[in-house]
């Protein structure tokens, strides 16, 4: 295992105001870590406006070749507190924590949640907006919002679909707050690079995965969410790419005739039975691309 070493922020980034501290890692590698004396993390006015301050800082550095967010003691986040604020008031925290989210969604460089905690409520938002997540096997991951009667706001219902893959368990987050452990979710989230038993190994585990990944040559990671994560990113109003049209069928069978010219299609775009190949016919009928983590894709090849 490398261990990283940290080195004071010059300048504005090195400012610790009580919520969260910006600290620079070898390699370009800046880590954000939350805490609170309470050890929750709860997001409130000013916890808002220093992540805002943080992350609007950060992308500005020249340095800047990757950030992993974490927490130093308690939880990872618990999001909003809802025993303390009514519900307009958690409605501004949650309209607020918007600009958080587009700041993540934005940021020129590749990113890591290391989840050494629970991440509730718009915490497991915030988690989700990374790129990547390193998390602690025994933290818990819910959604409180649907058993206390308060509305999730849209943009983290967003990365619920598009990083989370199974439906059932999506519901079962949003509908039901059902709890979950990081073990248990670290095999159904795209964006999940691991689980670890090892709290404190996690943010030099989130240090590893960020330096596996090449920053630079032209390298734009937030155009690349754009078209991974549209929904996500249109929900914090992130101008996203526009979809690519449906080739016609003529185009798609001209394109098959040049990957294979000594193959026969049919009429339906299909590759007609060859002698001795039985009455099964295996046909790339669709490929689609599935939303991975930056540096990993996946084709989906159906058969009929």
């Amino acid at each position: 295992m490398i261990l990283c070493r940290s080195k004071e922020v010059v300048g504005r980034q090195n400012t610790a105001m009580g919520f969260c501290s910006l600290v620079a890692q070898d390699g370009g590698i800046f880590v954000l870590t939350m805490a609170t004396t309470d050890g929750h993390q709860y997001l409130n006015d000013e916890a808002i406006t220093e992540l805002v301050d943080k992350l609007s800082t950060v992308r500005k550095n020249p340095e800047l070749r990757g950030l992993v967010t974490t927490s130093k003691i308690g939880s990872f986040c618990d999001g909003i507190d809802y025993d303390n604020n009514p519900e307009e008031q958690a409605a501004h925290l949650a309209q607020g924590m918007a600009e958080v989210i587009r700041l993540l969604l934005e940021m020129p460089v590749p990113t890591a949640a290391a989840v050494a905690g629970n991440a509730t409520s718009l915490g497991l938002a915030l988690a989700l907006a990374h790129d990547h997540c390193v998390v602690w096997d025994y933290a818990v991951v819910m959604l409180p919002e649907a058993q206390r009667g308060r509305p999730l706001p849209e943009y983290a219902s967003a990365l619920l679909r598009d990083k989370v893959a199974h439906a059932r368990l999506r519901k079962l987050l949003m509908l039901k707050s059902q709890r979950c452990t990081g073990k248990e979710l670290a095999s159904t989230w795209y964006s999940a690079h691991c689980a670890n038993s090892d709290r404190a190994a996690l943010v030099n585990s989130a240090w590893e995965v960020l330096e596996g990944v090449e920053v630079g040559k032209g390298t734009d990671f937030a155009k690349a969410r754009q078209i991974m994560w549209p929904e996500s990113c249109a929900a914090v109003g992130v101008a996203t790419l526009p979809p690519r049209p449906r080739p016609s069928p003529q185009e798609l069978q001209s394109e098959k005739a040049k990957q294979d010219p000594g193959k026969i299609f049919d009429k339906q775009n299909k590759p007609a039975l060859q002698r001795g190949s039985g009455n099964a016919i295996y046909t790339l009928s669709s490929v689609n691309i599935i939303p991975m983590p930056l540096t990993y894709r996946c084709l989906r090849i159906n058969s009929i």
